[in-house]
């Protein structure tokens, strides 16, 4: 499958969280690179999944479990030059509860919101100041 560009309808944030993904015939364990209140992108030491309906655990430090059902909607080898490769998989929630999408959209927000505040931070800095150079 195609990493599908432009079509996807939320933006995502970068996540390290250790998930199980089970499929009809397999378990699998991978961790998420990032996530979204619509889906996730997991990496994998292993070939991974090979139903595209799958059950995915993801496992928050802090926070219970986010248990969810999802799609495969694309897969690509990551780092197929540098030593062992692993797997990437795209997947879009089909299911899942609106107290963990709500909690996903809340790390969303907390997350741009601590970049949005240091960029606004960086550009409130007075200027500079600049030595008057006309000469008397």
């Amino acid at each position: 499958m195609a990493t599908p560009l432009g079509r996807r309808q939320n933006s995502r944030t970068s996540v390290r969280w250790p998930v199980t993904v089970l499929t009809s015939q397999d378990k699998t364990e991978g961790e998420t690179e990032n996530v979204s209140p619509t889906g996730a992108f997991i990496s994998f030491t292993v070939v991974p999944l090979s139903d595209s309906s799958i059950r995915l655990v993801i496992k928050v430090p802090g926070h219970q479990p986010i248990n969810a059902a999802g799609k495969v909607v694309w897969s690509k080898v990551l780092n197929p030059n540098k030593g062992a490769p692993s797997f990437g998989v795209g997947i879009q929630f089909t299911k899942i509860s609106e107290n963990d999408s709500h909690f996903l959209r809340e790390v969303m927000l907390k997350r741009y919101g601590k970049m949005i505040n240091r960029f606004i931070a960086k550009t409130e800095q007075p200027p500079p100041k600049q030595e008057d150079k006309a000469s008397p």
